[in-house]
């Protein structure tokens, strides 16, 4: 008789029968219960603490990574890492997932709606009524030909084309309906036939898959409007917070591409679900769906191999927009509606990119504008109509709160907001008004500049050590400055940022200046020949520009010239499925911007390396700072 491990997983009063050599992170994969990993098991983020409150002796030894993101109380009361512990016998393990390790359902500050440049109404779906003559003996027509022939007559489509599936049963509805019904087209194909009573009106959807998020919203194609909009995390975090980690996993093996394709089509059957619930729609009236995301996304999304994206020289498997068939695909639509991928640029700047780029029409834009999508890549186009270059840099999850030992994502509790005054006291606000549980980035990019300006911290990010200020702490994780104390604090702990914490975020923000200084040069502008910056993204929708300027993430620029538009990759996909013309900006956008490598440019390095400093090593390309730095020091 063989013996399996058991590990009981509380507080949810989970029994699973395990297997020796796994990972308790792969067991709470097996049992589906999510936790916070946001490096994907690679022991890099130390997010996934569980603990063992019985069984320690068959799990394996505290590992490096163990030893570097727990502290010794930690270690103490039985905290591991659970993509760390590994099982190596077959006695049975108990563990306790604590609360900060667990990814709660809990509403988080989302742009689940950007800005939308001005349209006419041109959906690819169309319903037209159609009445068409009836055979007769001097009239012997086919049944498709007679109603092409209508068809055409009425709208002005030179053909139409139809499946064999439709011209199975073309012949009984259109009999049973008289010869008079509705007709849905998807450009001049053929997709359904109605009663020509029907009032189900027609509906697309917007999918943006974003590498943290997706965002859907049911769209009207009748009226113009979005109907519903609703989100949720992606579910491939538990497999990596950033594409490389998740392309790692995908291309071990097909079956991994095959999981995480497959996670994404699930949320997004679950996403379409609820907003036609709660719209009273029928999946059955939904007859076209727009997807964007970044390359990886896309092609996690479509099932593709990601070998060839995941190393130099970044060859996407197609980068025209394409369109299928969403049973193919499993989508929970009229099973003939049809699937469009917009196109992308190349290996990292993708569908969600050029959306961005579509919904702030910059096909139109004589000035030259600057337009950032802040996440866990940024892509960055810069120019106008005329010529416009574009680029990603790999700005990391730090931003989101990942790697930063208090940090977490923009839900209740998280600090957004801090002021720090002359005798280096701190005051904050948080998501809900609830007490502090962490902070999320734009708290982080708030407190970095304020400390900063108070001249608690230098150029380099490291707090001056001989200011006669008590929140000056050195602790675990080495000198740091404390936010809230922790009889304010929801866990009872001080949330403390500390200088590792500023060095990440430092490592972002220069990737993300860099990218936006490299890309203007290239187009052979200079910062002040941009007459607008758009900031897209949900986590720019939250950032305190002055700060932003302060800390060199954004170009010193007058902040009237920076606006923050919201989710506009969501926009850009409803905007393909409200305008044809908005799908040939698109395809236009793709062979217009001149895409740049930033790893190769001669540019990087220097451009890198300078701007890790706050603002910038070279502190004259931010005079608003310095004269900020003059006024409060």
């Amino acid at each position: 008789m063989i013996i399996m491990p058991v590990v009981f997983i509380e507080p949810y009063g989970i029994r699973v029968v395990a297997k020796k050599g796994q990972t308790l992170l792969e067991v709470l994969r097996t049992a589906s219960i999510p936790i916070q990993s946001l490096c994907g098991g690679y022991g890099a983020c130390g997010k996934d603490k569980i603990i063992v409150v019985r069984g320690k002796e068959a799990l394996s030894p505290l590992t490096s990574s163990e030893k570097k993101y727990l502290s010794p109380e930690e270690i103490a009361k039985g905290y591991r890492l659970s993509c760390q512990a590994r099982i190596i016998d077959e006695n049975v393990v108990g563990i306790f997932i604590p609360e900060e390790s667990r990814v709660k359902k809990t509403e988080r500050k989302v742009a689940s709606e950007g800005y939308m440049k001005e349209y006419e109404l041109d959906p690819l779906v169309k319903k037209i009524t159609v009445i068409v003559p009836q055979p007769a003996l001097d009239d012997q027509r086919g049944d498709f030909e007679r109603i092409r022939d209508t068809v055409v007559k009425i709208t002005g489509l030179k053909e139409i084309r139809a499946s064999l599936e439709i011209l199975q049963e073309l012949p009984f509805k259109a009999r049973n309906n008289g010869w008079k019904f509705s007709a849905i087209f998807w450009g001049d194909e053929l997709i359904e036939i109605k009663n020509a009573e029907d009032t189900g009106g027609i509906f697309g959807v917007g999918v943006d898959i974003g590498t943290s998020k997706i965002v859907v919203h049911l769209v009207d194609l009748e009226k113009g409007e979005i109907k519903k909009v609703a989100f949720a995390e992606n579910p491939q975090l538990g497999f990596g917070e950033d594409i490389m980690t998740r392309m790692t996993f995908a291309n071990a093996n097909k079956e991994n591409l095959l999981k995480l394709h497959n996670l994404l089509i699930e949320v997004i059957n679950d996403l379409i679900g609820q907003v036609t619930r709660e719209s009273g729609v029928s999946p059955e009236n939904i007859y076209e769906v727009v997807v964007v995301g970044n390359t990886a996304m896309h092609h996690f999304f479509l099932g593709l191999p990601t070998n060839f994206l995941a190393s130099s020289p970044y060859v996407p498997v197609i980068a025209d927009i394409v369109s299928f068939n969403a049973k193919d695909l499993g989508l929970k639509t009229n099973s003939r509606a049809k699937v469009t991928v917009l196109p992308n640029i190349a290996g990292y700047v993708g569908a969600d990119a050029v959306a961005d780029a579509v919904a702030v029409n910059i096909l139109e834009k004589k000035d030259n504008i600057l337009l950032v999508d802040i996440g866990t890549n940024t892509e960055i186009f810069a120019g106008n109509a005329e010529a416009m270059v574009t680029c990603s840099t790999p700005s990391g999850p730090a931003l989101e709160g990942a790697h930063i030992i208090d940090g977490m994502k923009a839900v209740e509790g998280a600090i957004e907001r801090v002021s720090i005054d002359e005798n280096g006291n701190v005051e904050y606000e948080t998501i809900g008004n609830a007490k502090p549980k962490g902070i999320c980035g734009s708290g982080i990019i708030d407190a970095i500049a304020q400390l900063f300006i108070r001249g608690i911290i230098d150029a380099r990010g490291k707090i001056v050590k001989n200011l006669p200020l008590n929140r000056i702490v050195k602790g675990t994780y080495g000198w740091g400055y404390v936010l809230a104390w922790g009889n304010e604090t929801s866990s009872g702990k001080d949330i403390i940022i500390w200088e590792r914490d500023i060095s990440e975020i430092l490592l972002a923000k220069a990737a993300i200046y860099t990218g936006i200084s490299i890309a203007i040069r290239r187009r052979g502008i200079g910062i002040h020949d941009l007459k607008e910056i758009y900031i897209a993204g949900s986590f720019g929708y939250h950032i305190d520009p002055v700060n932003a300027i302060i800390i060199g993430l954004f170009p010193d620029l007058p902040v009237d010239k920076i606006h923050f538009v919201g989710n506009t990759a969501i926009a850009g996909a409803d905007l393909a499925l409200l305008s044809k013309k908005a799908r040939e900006e698109a395809k236009n956008i793709v062979q217009r911007a001149k895409y740049i490598e930033l790893t190769i440019d001669p540019l990087f390095q220097k451009e890198f390396v300078s701007a890790l400093s706050l603002p910038h090593r070279e502190l004259e390309r931010f005079p608003s700072v310095a004269k900020i730095l003059q006024q409060k020091r």
